[in-house]
């Protein structure tokens, strides 16, 4: 009981003595750009592409941003070819709040977002009649906290993860085109879900 009392108080002690010192001189340039992301434990795809702005002040940043994901594919089989193709792009908003480590900077905050969808997806056969078409289109809005971690290589390049939680509703349309014949879904939810760890950005400080 005693030594954990004494680690808890050196822990304390060490996060006290770091708040209390002067800002380090990594946080002198107040722009900084974010290239990214990938998830360091899904090293098999890339995940959503993004770019990404913060202008730092005194105690944080506003944080400005994009992601996007491009896709098209197709493959062929003996009677049919696939084709999909589709974008997806959200952009961001929102202010973090920073606490200095020597190199390493925490952070903790919001973004306000919303993501838009298109995509098709067509079944192409030898016979005409069995062809199939499909066009799925969506969007959402919601609030997004947000936490994570950068690290200093050197004033101007460092390398963060964060993770986050996304609180949104979301509404989607999917319509199908069949034999001449079209079908319409349309549905709409509230979603409250966790961001995956280990999203990684380089970033750039000027």
């Amino acid at each position: 009981m005693i030594k954990k009392n004494i680690l808890l108080l050196a822990i304390i002690a060490i996060a006290v003595a770091g708040k209390s010192q002067d800002l380090p001189a990594y946080s002198e340039n107040r722009n900084e750009l974010n290239l990214g992301y990938f998830n360091a434990f899904e090293l098999n795809g890339l995940g959503d592409l993004g770019i990404g702005y913060k202008y730092a002040n005194e105690t944080g940043a506003f944080r400005i941003g994009i992601g996007t994901d491009l896709g098209m594919s197709k493959s062929d089989q003996e009677t049919v070819q696939y084709e999909n193709s589709g974008y997806k792009f959200s952009p961001r908003i929102g202010y973090e709040f920073h606490q200095w480590y020597n190199r390493i900077r925490l952070h903790y905050g919001a973004d306000v977002i919303a993501t838009f969808s298109n995509y098709t997806y067509e079944s192409i056969y030898d016979d005409p009649t069995n062809n199939r078409s499909t066009v799925s289109k969506g969007y959402s809005a919601g609030l997004r906290p947000v936490l994570g971690m950068t690290f200093y290589i050197n004033k101007s390049i460092s390398v963060s993860t964060e993770t986050y939680m996304n609180i949104s509703f979301s509404k989607s349309t999917r319509e199908e085109l069949f034999n001449e014949n079209t079908s319409t879904d349309v549905s709409q939810a509230m979603n409250v879900g966790l961001g995956p760890l280990g999203i990684v950005s380089v970033n750039f400080h000027f």
